[in-house]
């Protein structure tokens, strides 16, 4: 049975990771507290994640930015659509 919880972590780190290898993330970003849960609110979408709170210090950047940017760089991946909900 597919867990779609552990696939879109593994997207989104491997994402993560694509950004930082690009210069438009520090490296060496600590990527274990990133989690990928259901949304508090359903209508929020099927999956949810903290990664933009959790990187927006060590990456110096605003949450709601940084969320938006990983959203735009998961467009195109297996998880196709992204979007930042406050």
């Amino acid at each position: 049975m597919t867990n779609v919880f552990a696939d879109f972590q593994r997207v989104l780190l491997s994402t993560i990771e694509d950004l930082s290898a690009n210069g438009e993330l520090p490296s060496g970003l600590d990527l274990h507290r990133i989690a990928v849960e259901p949304p508090r609110d359903p209508s929020h979408g099927d999956l949810a994640t903290n990664a933009g709170m959790v990187l927006a210090g060590a990456a110096r950047q605003n949450p709601m930015a940084l969320a938006e940017r990983i959203a735009a760089a998961l467009a195109g991946r297996e998880f196709a659509s992204g979007d930042y909900r406050g």
